[in-house]
């Protein structure tokens, strides 16, 4: 074999190998992005979603959705404008939680709902907040983010928030202010309590 031939092989060669490389690079990036789609689409799509938690035949909840989409993957349920019924220890209704997102978790039964939450008692109650958590474990709502609560003509906000979702028995956890309207129904800062304990509790 030539000097000459044994080049042109040796350049064959490194060229099959770059070519390969290249290929496996690639393959490789296409994986990733894959991987990362497949997560992000659902297993399963439903219309006109309807799930009910009960306890000892009692119901707990009623979630309905116009969508729920399932990621078996992460055991989530996610919603579209989910519409949460909460009930009492004797079968009565006693709320009504309405936002833009809602989730499922398939393993704790949390329900996490996010945007425009709004939550509304039998008795008139109004609390509203960007993302509301209902812990299954301890029959409590939870909110981290800034909350109002509104009761006649009372109004509380503040940061963080515990309580049953009727809204009997809640307490805000920091920065709370309470208001009152006026005749005109203007609101009027009563008082402000920064990081009491208890500072934001009703009964």
């Amino acid at each position: 074999m030539t000097a000459s031939r044994r080049r042109k092989r040796v350049l064959l060669v490194a060229v099959l190998a770059a070519l390969a490389a290249l290929v496996l690079s690639c393959g490789g990036k296409d994986e990733g992005r894959t991987t990362i789609t497949t997560a992000d689409v659902p297993d399963q799509e439903f219309s006109d979603f309807k799930t009910v938690e009960s306890d000892s035949g009692l119901v707990r909840w009623i979630l309905k959705a116009p969508v729920a989409r399932v990621y078996n993957a992460r055991k989530l349920l996610v919603t579209d404008s989910p519409r949460i019924e909460f009930f009492d220890e004797y079968g009565m209704l006693t709320s009504v939680l309405t936002s833009e997102k809602g989730e499922y978790n398939q393993v704790t039964h949390d329900l996490t709902a996010l945007g425009n939450v709004v939550v509304t008692s039998q008795e008139g109650y109004v609390l509203e907040s960007e993302s509301l958590v209902w812990v299954e474990s301890l029959g409590q709502i939870h909110s981290e983010d800034f909350v109002k609560f509104t009761k006649g003509a009372d109004v509380l906000t503040g940061y963080g928030l515990r309580g049953d979702p009727a809204l009997r028995d809640i307490e805000i956890q920091r920065n709370v202010k309470a208001f009152l309207r006026d005749g005109e129904g203007v609101l009027q800062e009563e008082i402000s309590k920064d990081a009491v304990p208890g500072g934001g509790q009703h009964e």
